[in-house]
């Protein structure tokens, strides 16, 4: 957003993993999840998983089973190589040797991803120009090699902002920019329920935008977890006429074209009957659509049996 507001075309917005892929070149790309876990639960029939074998058939062993991995690659741990210290590790091996073999060539780890990089640097220039690391506390072991070897072709910078600097990029080439911590005034307002913290979120928001403070488009409304206050708050959106604009998205059935969707999927799992029928074609409108070719009042002369 702040780089579209700025005009700065030609700004490339990804992740350190897509970064390494990018200059990996070809169709390399990083893991990807549901990929990894259709491998998971196609290697566990047929493989020897050691000490593994005991709970591979156990519900949520493919989740488990692909977080491990993916926090073994983040941590540059060499599995393989390490498989000789431990029974487990050598399970986990195991369990990596017959993933690897299911996934698509084209799809690395993070390490093979490095690799890949690394041998082709020279074109980093090229392809990057300038380096941020925007938004960072810490990084993934895996990508520092990368990253120190990138400030030695360009020119990188972490944005540390009033944040905490890593230790380990002391001595890098990697420019580090800080400021200061903001220092918001804080006021606080206790809510009998989570209908009462929405209705007085939204009071503060207009206040906000009547008495002129801040624009729409700066004042956010946060929780922790904020699926919880979704309906309330959709009420109180057509109730206060404030176009809220829900970043975690919305349920797409309280919408008018989801609760259409949702009436045609009855019909079409459950099967035919005049209430689900009926109910499709008050969402779909008499003016358009195969409804409109039925008579005006329709559903009055049918009976309802």
């Amino acid at each position: 957003m702040e780089a579209a507001r700025a005009q700065r075309h030609g700004v490339q917005v990804m992740t350190l993993e897509q970064l390494a892929a990018r200059l990996a070149g070809g169709f390399i790309t990083g893991i990807d999840p549901e990929a990894l876990r259709d491998a998971i639960q196609a290697s566990v029939t047929d493989s020897d998983l050691g000490e593994l074998d005991n709970i591979k058939a156990l519900p949520g062993f493919v989740s488990a089973a692909a977080d491990t991995l993916h926090k073994a690659w983040r941590a540059g741990v060499d599995l393989s190589a390490r498989a000789g210290e431990d029974p487990r590790l050598a399970a986990i091996a195991a369990l990596e040797d017959a993933v690897i073999g299911r996934l698509p060539h084209s799809m690395l780890r993070p390490c093979d991803l490095v690799t890949r990089a690394t041998e082709r640097l020279a074109h980093a220039p090229a392809l990057f120009g300038s380096i941020d690391i925007v938004g960072h506390s810490e990084l993934s072991p895996c990508w520092r090699e990368l990253l120190f070897l990138l400030a030695d072709a360009v020119a990188v910078r972490w944005h540390a902002g009033p944040r905490s600097v890593p230790d380990w990029l002391a001595g890098s080439a990697i420019e580090v920019l800080r400021s200061d911590a903001a220092s918001p005034s804080l006021e606080a307002v206790t809510c009998a329920t989570g209908h009462h913290e929405a209705v007085e979120a939204m009071r503060w928001a207009r206040e906000l935008i009547a008495s002129g403070v801040a624009r729409p488009h700066e004042i956010a409304i946060a929780s922790a977890a904020p699926a919880a206050y979704d309906d309330v708050f959709l009420a109180l959106r057509a109730d206060a006429n404030l176009d809220l604009h829900f970043v975690h998205s919305v349920p797409v059935v309280s919408t008018r074209p989801g609760q259409a969707a949702a009436a045609l999927a009855d019909v079409l799992v459950r099967g035919l009957s005049q209430a689900r029928i009926r109910r499709l074609a008050s969402l779909l409108g008499s003016e358009a659509g195969p409804v409109a070719q039925l008579p005006a009042g329709w559903t009055r002369l049918l009976p309802g049996e």
